[in-house]
């Protein structure tokens, strides 16, 4: 396939023949576009090539050994500003690393100030240099069989692995530090912000395929289901309607997480290890409630109430509902409405749950 980035091109085929056609149609645009190519500092015909600090061959893509190596002896950077210089370096190699998101958070926020415990700030700068040298060969993805996505998400982070099942190869790693609001999310919709990540970051390689997602959760089931999504659900749900997806929920490792892309997946439990010992004090989290509405089993059998609330701000005027379901079959056993007077939009939202629980006395 073909990568770009601004003036440099990479292309590769099965044949030289192929090679041979695709280089035509190649220059073919380029001079349709007006646009010229500096021959003597190109390569052709080669089955292995350099390309921004990476080192692509018929097998995959991995980072460039010798540049790689070079990573080890750069010293602790003396400023926020080298931090993130360093940071930046590293640009290129996030896809090789599953857990980049959370320790190069590490050190992005971090002051690197004289006098200030720079103890964790140190951890994550070696550890990213030791990641860096380990990085492993990612494989091409072969576009006629399904990709598999296994998300992962911790109090403070999300990560996916992008793979296939056929060969148990990693294709990309990718992830991100949750902000302040998805801290609050329950661990289930932080697994689908992973998922929704890697469908925005690899959507050239996705877009068109067939999609097979490991989940520990319900939770992205009933988005894709329901008709009575509300929130932030309903953007999830419209983006993730307009893939082939296909979802398989585990309940462990053991369940074939590992099995399925092999050493290439680092152990849940181990991400876990890292993003509590690297950021044990981000923000405030909310633990997660026991019962979430859509976890919720097929066979389950109970009561359950729904409420909501609003107010308007410049009169205090609100309103608030509540419905009582009986499961299965979400039946309405009761539903009422209440208009308040002189309330906030939190008071009006307490009031639902209050309100609902009263007839169910």
């Amino acid at each position: 396939g073909r990568s770009s980035y601004i003036d440099d091109i990479a292309h590769g085929a099965k044949t030289c023949d192929q090679l041979c056609e695709d280089l035509d149609t190649l220059l073919y645009r380029l001079r349709y576009w007006n646009i010229s190519v500096s021959l003597p500092n190109r390569e052709f015909g080669k089955r292995s090539i350099p390309y921004l600090s990476h080192e692509i061959n018929a097998q995959g893509i991995r980072a460039i050994p010798k540049v790689a190596k070079g990573v080890m002896y750069l010293p602790f950077p003396k400023s926020h500003k080298g931090v993130l210089s360093f940071l930046g370096s590293l640009n290129y190699y996030h896809k090789f690393i599953e857990d980049f998101p959370v320790v190069a958070a590490v050190l992005s926020e971090e002051q690197i100030r004289q006098g200030r415990d720079l103890s964790r700030a140190h951890e994550s700068f070696e550890l990213l240099k030791r990641k860096i040298v380990a990085t492993p060969m990612l494989r091409h993805p072969d576009i006629q069989k399904p990709f598999v996505i296994i998300p992962h998400a911790n109090r403070w982070a999300v990560c996916a692995v992008v793979g296939q099942e056929y060969d148990g190869k990693i294709q990309r790693y990718t992830g991100r530090v949750l902000n302040d609001a998805e801290l609050r999310y329950h661990i289930a919709e932080k697994e689908v912000i992973a998922i929704l990540r890697a469908l925005q970051v690899f959507r050239t390689i996705l877009e068109g395929r067939r999609l097979i997602i490991y989940t520990r959760y319900s939770v992205l089931k009933w988005v894709l289901q329901s008709k009575s999504a509300d929130g932030r659900y309903v953007p999830w749900g419209v983006t993730l309607s307009h893939w082939d997806i296909e979802i398989w929920k585990v309940q462990k490792d053991g369940d074939g997480l590992v099995a399925i892309m092999g050493v290439g997946i680092t152990p849940r439990e181990h991400l876990d290890e890292v993003v509590e010992k690297l950021i044990p004090l981000k923000g405030h989290v909310r633990k997660p409630p026991v019962v979430s509405v859509e976890m919720l089993g097929s066979d389950f059998q109970g009561v359950v109430l729904s409420f909501d609330g609003a107010a308007k701000l410049s009169t205090k005027k609100g309103s608030c509902g509540c419905v009582l379901w009986q499961l299965p079959g979400w039946k309405v056993l009761k539903a009422k409405g209440f208009l308040l007077e002189n309330v906030t939009v939190n008071d009006a939202e307490y009031h639902g749950p209050f309100k609902g629980l009263e007839p169910s006395k």
